[in-house]
């Protein structure tokens, strides 16, 4: 995004002062605070999220994108948590809803994949209560 575009979707958008000076430090190659982060988290539009990760991306890389090839495996949807972006986890009282693979489970999905050109094992998943204590250090 050059800086004239920059420039004119600032203008051009009916953003808070907020958004705007958030906005003024990406495109001026300034670091954002993680109060800041948590900001855009809570009231910026996606489109708007989106224009100011592209002019990061575009910075680094030029008009490169890079992509791998990955596959997820999920070994629980049990969570004692209920975070805004998890589309499948289930509280531990909705626990004949939910799932839990064993580490065997688990390495038969990889092998599933063996030859296949992966770069990356994705492993994402509810935080189960018997494991709570380990992400609370």
């Amino acid at each position: 995004m050059q800086t004239k575009s920059i420039q004119s979707y600032l203008d051009d958008h009916a953003l808070s002062g907020e958004l705007k000076s958030i906005a003024n430090k990406v495109f001026n190659k300034q670091r954002i605070t993680v109060d800041e982060g948590v900001f855009l988290y809570e009231n910026a539009e996606l489109g708007f999220l989106g224009a100011m990760a592209n002019f990061v991306r575009e910075e680094k890389n030029g008009n490169k994108t890079f992509f791998n090839r990955n596959f997820h495996i999920e070994p629980t949807n049990i969570c004692v948590f209920t975070c805004k972006f998890c589309s499948y986890s289930r509280l531990l009282r909705q626990k004949e809803e939910g799932w839990e693979l064993s580490a065997s489970e688990m390495l038969d999905i990889v092998k599933k994949y063996d030859g296949q050109p992966v770069t990356e094992v994705h492993i994402v998943g509810g935080v189960h209560p018997k494991n709570e204590s380990r992400f609370f250090c």
